[in-house]
């Protein structure tokens, strides 16, 4: 079956990547200023523990209401409301990136008769940006004041996706992109930079929930996104500027 070797121009590309990664910041940090200003019932206690197995009931209970974690700006209105139109609509527009790009790699792939290995990933790269689009879509339809164990779930598939993404994108276009620089930087070392980054964040937040320092891990919750959204950004170089395209 002959795919075709892309959905749509370079231009429409370059805006497809900054919308889907600026909803997702935008709706992430509006939504926590906003969260952060009000006051009210964000700072009082809460406890979802009977939502969750004793085990890891502690886990569910914030006395100090609600930590800085993205999500938190998806519970009260009016922080909600940027909340799921930026999330939302950008982990749509994320599932997009990620078919485009398996599409323009397997036909520069396809055509130098690449190894499988990177025939694989590419594949695997598209199959992971659709999960983290879609679990993104998801995570604003259950808010963890309704459903904190499918919450729970949705947002560990967008920091495992996310983590597998960005290496599954490394090693799908290290050949390709090897010659490529960003912000000065060869831009296969400024990816794993950042996929490091990432790895690093995602351990400590781990570490410090289950000690139960949860501002503190809504910081490296915050990091690792800032490195993902690079990640992401770092297409851009690969994408030509061509202002005489007339046609999609």
């Amino acid at each position: 079956m002959n795919l075709p070797a892309r959905l749509v121009s370079d231009k429409r590309f370059k805006l497809l990547l900054f919308f889907a990664t600026g909803l997702i910041l935008d709706g992430a940090l509006l939504s926590q200023l906003i969260m952060q200003v009000s006051g009210g019932p964000r700072n009082e206690a809460m406890d979802f523990s009977e939502q969750v197995p004793e085990e890891v009931a502690e886990l569910a209970i914030f006395p100090d209401g609600l930590p800085p974690f993205i999500s938190s700006g998806g519970i009260f209105v009016p922080e909600k409301i940027f909340f799921n139109i930026g999330i939302g609509l950008g982990g749509l527009l994320f599932c997009l990136c990620g078919i485009e790009l398996f599409l323009r790699t397997h036909h520069v792939l396809r055509q130098g008769r690449s190894l499988v290995l990177p025939m694989f990933c590419n594949l695997g790269q598209c199959l992971m940006a659709i999960l983290v689009g879609g679990c993104l879509f998801m995570l604003t339809r259950h808010p963890f004041d309704v459903s904190f164990k499918m919450h729970v779930l949705y947002a560990n598939s967008i920091f495992y996706g996310s983590l597998a993404w960005g290496l599954l994108l490394i090693l799908s276009r290290m050949g390709l992109d090897r010659e490529l620089s960003c912000c000065g930087w060869p831009l296969n070392r400024l990816r794993w930079l950042l996929l490091a980054v990432g790895i690093i964040c995602f351990a400590l937040m781990l570490t410090l929930v289950t000690r139960l320092q949860f501002n503190a891990a809504a910081l490296f919750e915050w990091l690792m996104t800032f490195s993902t959204l690079g990640l992401a950004l770092t297409l851009l170089p690969i994408v030509r500027t061509d202002e005489s395209q007339t046609s999609d």
